[in-house]
């Protein structure tokens, strides 16, 4: 992995009084959150999880912060982080390069395609630079220092809310126990109420309960740690025949794929139960909720890679066939 560093220094090049600790400190704070919420928006893209990010794979994008002195405070990685971490450092570092200059354009919205996502990390530059008033961020890969303190606030600050809010969830409709032509939507126990846009048809909504895993697409909202909370507005629902995974991701443990693992989905609401199953390499995996059921998925996947492929082992027979196929998956090097 490549050595990222972060550090706090006086804007005036001539102000040799140093940095206040308790700036050094929130500035490097604000540092940490960027990455963590850069880190786990792009793992919940890459697993499809729905609520709150596990605590083992938040813990991919602590850093280590140290080296007080008169010039600031400097921060870096800790040791045996992976890609999950070094590809947050990365858009992290280009996110600061780019809004450093003042430019915004359409970087936020490529950079950051999920509404909920934009709307954090970019209250999170707010804040940064809030922090930063009078002194720099140096930051940078190896010897490529730069400097940031040069935010258009102004720009930025129109990412902090939408009025069109759009964005995805994954779940099964169920009918309201209790309300009569009320709708909920759920991925684990709790329920959560559903308001649907005009362009839906009320007689449309009941195939939506019918067809077991969805997509819905609308305004999700979540709580302070990731839990959807409400859906309103829902503009479209989606059957969700399968999933395709580019990355194994487990809380310790980050590997590319050149071909995607497909899971199929499936809800049980007799049992109140999710599963993903692979076929091919006779995965089937059934968990309470989906999110536990998407770790599952990916911690038996990566199990089956250390078996048949890291091992260097030779297989014959099933056991050849699951080894030929994750090979087959995997990047050629």
């Amino acid at each position: 992995m490549r050595s990222f560093g972060f550090r706090v220094i006086p804007s005036d090049p001539d102000d040799r009084s140093g940095v206040p600790v308790a700036v050094a400190g929130q500035v490097m704070v604000d540092v940490q959150k960027i990455i963590t919420d850069i880190g786990t928006s792009d793992v919940r893209i890459a697993l499809r999880l729905q609520n709150e990010i596990p605590e083992g794979i938040r813990k991919k994008f602590d850093l280590t912060i140290g080296g007080s002195g008169p010039s600031g405070m400097s921060s870096g990685p800790s040791e045996g982080n992976d890609e999950a971490m070094e590809n947050a450092l990365t858009t992290l570092c280009e996110t600061l390069d780019f809004l450093g200059k003042g430019a915004v354009g359409n970087w936020m919205t490529d950079k950051f395609e999920d509404d909920e996502s934009r709307c954090q990390i970019a209250q999170d530059l707010i804040a940064l630079n809030d922090h930063l008033a009078g002194y720099t961020l140096e930051y940078g890969i190896g010897d490529d220092v730069k400097r940031f303190h040069n935010l258009d606030k102004e720009k930025i600050l129109r990412y902090t809310y939408n009025s069109d809010w759009v964005s995805a969830a994954i779940g099964v409709v169920v009918k309201d126990s209790v309300k009569k032509n009320h709708w909920n939507f759920t991925n684990d126990q709790y329920l959560v109420a559903l308001s649907f846009a005009k362009n839906i048809a009320a007689s449309d909504i009941p195939s939506f309960a019918k067809a077991g895993p969805v997509i819905v697409m609308g305004e999700v909202r979540r709580n302070d740690e990731g839990h959807i909370v409400s859906i309103e507005r829902v503009k479209g629902c989606y059957t969700l025949p399968e999933v395709k995974f580019y990355r194994i991701i487990t809380s310790n443990g980050d590997r590319s794929l050149l071909n995607p693992l497909i899971a199929i989905p499936s809800y049980d609401e007799e049992k109140d139960a999710w599963s993903l199953r692979n076929d091919i390499i006779g995965m089937n995996v059934t968990k309470p909720s989906w999110d536990e059921c998407i770790i599952a998925f990916h911690d038996y996947a990566q199990f089956l890679f250390e078996s048949y492929v890291d091992s260097g082992k030779e297989f014959e027979g099933e056991e050849k066939e699951i080894s030929e196929f994750l090979q087959s998956l995997l990047p050629v090097i």
